[in-house]
């Protein structure tokens, strides 16, 4: 009988440490897409300015896209199972379900701005350059709804971990700090995502490793 909640315990150590790796993955790409590719001209800069830098990165922007990709691609799968280590059992699950939406709002936000700066890399020697012009505006604007997707992700997270427990509840506040910033602030969205994923992954990893500690010690007890 002593087997069957072992083994669910390794299971759930084994999550903690595969939700804390995907974290640190998708730091690690959100770190390069910021510092490693181009950043758009203003919204209001005017066409032969957009048209300009589109020629001069087109290969920056094809390569920001296919980052972003793979960001939504991390995300989504580690914001699905990051769920499983905020609510393991029935107290905050629904909290934590409330927050994978947001997250998913938050997501599709980096899908339209994959698909504007692929179609403007795509388009750079076709199109007339009022064309580049609006789906720059695009591209720099379409996160505008961000801030609130950002919000509803960590605060529903973050309410969540206060009420299931599964992790430090001082973590749930810099989450509910963090949220209430983004709403504030929406350009502050990807930073405060990027700074709570990060927090969040290390919080996974040294606790997974902390319980790993201390179950192998009960058992040698």
């Amino acid at each position: 009988m002593g087997e069957q909640p072992q083994h669910q315990e390794q299971l759930q150590l084994q999550l903690r440490r595969r939700v804390g790796l995907g974290g640190l993955a998708l730091v690690v790409v959100l770190l390069v897409t910021i510092f490693a590719t181009p950043s758009t001209p203003d919204a209001t800069a005017n066409p032969a300015t957009v048209a300009r830098f589109v020629h001069d990165h087109r290969g920056g922007l094809y390569f920001s896209a296919y980052l972003t990709s793979v960001s939504v691609l991390i995300g989504t799968a580690f914001l699905w199972y990051l769920r499983e280590v905020v609510a393991p059992g029935v107290p905050g699950r629904r909290l934590a379900n409330l927050g994978f939406a947001g997250g998913l709002l938050f997501l599709v936000g980096g899908i339209y701005a994959a698909g504007a700066s692929f179609a403007m890399a795509d388009v750079a020697k076709h199109a007339d350059p009022t064309v580049l012009q609006t789906l720059n505006i695009f591209s720099d604007d379409v996160d505008g709804f961000v801030g609130g997707a950002t919000a509803l992700m960590m605060g529903a997270t973050s309410l969540g971990i206060l009420r299931s427990k599964a992790l430090p509840n001082w973590l749930a506040y810099v989450g509910l700090v963090l949220a209430v910033a983004s709403l504030a602030i929406p350009f502050l969205g990807l930073p405060a995502v990027g700074l709570w994923v990060l927090l969040t992954t290390a919080v996974i990893l040294v606790t997974s490793r902390t319980s790993k500690v201390a179950g192998e010690l009960v058992r040698s007890v």
